[in-house]
């Protein structure tokens, strides 16, 4: 599937590259979804671009996340969502900005997160005309999408801290939630760190001369750090949290510990009154006797009793 808006302001969707082929260098933004190596060699032999990032992009050097030269400039950045199956991932997104065109390539599985929960703002871009104000969209679009995913695991941690921690409502499962969007707000955070980087090292590119829009991504850097800082604070909330469940975790095995020993405490005796009364053998003379058996009856209960009497003082119940 490819986007894309023409400079008299239209919006196409065409399923190939055949449908491009009149009048090619007619666009200011093409969107590529689920891209073909034949799309990339025929955007290489159109408008000479070089694609050398989407072959390097798993590398950690900031290298290989924005690269540029005389006629180009390309951009890599992981962005999080929630794929259908409402996990949270993360997927390559790749923005190649040429003088008169702004490039993008995305997978199916992303754009469709995007354009569920931010059809207005992609609205906006496909509408935009100049490929600067394109550009500038999309990072003003990247920065919100931050923004919310932080706020909406916030929203979790809250939802979660409250019922733990004021409710006193304890699952099983909640270790197991809380490791969850901790790897989250870890995803998250990486992918923040890897976007602020290849924000600021565009703003000392080339291409930032002819976009000038560097104040926006300024704007956009500062905003981020915003986020970053609530990042932050979602790993200190989950680490409280984390400890406050090993405490109960710690109490409730404590209190069962407890019950087994005061019940064993309390059997242990009785049971071997009864066991040793229990051999059968022929010499056992207080078997004989008269009140042996309701004497026996009498140790065994005071023998329960005991212990109990003696752990109640100690407030072990």
């Amino acid at each position: 599937m490819i986007e894309v808006v023409t400079k008299n302001n239209e919006i196409l969707r065409v399923d190939s590259i055949d449908g491009l082929m009149k009048d090619a260098h007619d666009f200011n933004f093409m969107h590529f979804i689920d891209y073909k190596p034949n799309e990339l060699k025929w955007i290489t032999d159109e408008f000479g671009i070089d694609f050398e990032i989407m072959n390097h992009y798993k590398d950690i050097e900031i290298s290989s996340h924005f690269l540029e030269d005389d006629t180009q400039a390309a951009l890599h950045i992981s962005l999080p969502f929630y794929n259908s199956g409402m996990k949270f991932t993360e997927e390559p997104i790749f923005f190649v900005l040429s003088e008169k065109t702004v490039f993008m390539f995305t997978s199916s599985e992303s754009d469709k997160f995007f354009g569920k929960n931010y059809k207005n703002k992609s609205t906006i871009i496909k509408n935009l005309s100049d490929p600067c104000l394109i550009f500038k969209a999309l990072i003003e679009f990247i920065s919100d999408l931050y923004a919310d995913i932080t706020e909406n695991i916030t929203k979790k941690i809250k939802i979660l801290a409250n019922r733990i921690l004021i409710e006193k409502q304890y699952l099983n499962s909640d270790t197991d939630v809380t490791t969850g969007l901790k790897f989250n707000n870890l995803l998250l955070k990486e992918s923040l760190m890897e976007t602020r980087r290849v924000f600021s090292m565009y703003k000392k590119s080339r291409m930032e001369r002819i976009y000038k829009i560097k104040e926006t991504v300024e704007t956009e850097l500062s905003d981020l750090n915003v986020v970053s800082e609530h990042i932050q604070f979602n790993f200190d909330r989950l680490d409280d949290l984390k400890e406050n469940i090993s405490n109960k975790i710690e109490i409730e095995q404590n209190h069962i510990f407890k019950i087994l020993t005061i019940t064993t405490m309390s059997i242990s005796v009785p049971t071997l009154v009864a066991a040793i009364y229990g051999m059968n053998f022929e010499n056992m003379p207080e078997l004989k006797a008269v009140y042996g058996y309701p004497i026996v009856i009498v140790v065994m209960l005071i023998s329960i009793l005991c212990p109990l009497i003696f752990f109640k003082v100690k407030k072990w119940f």
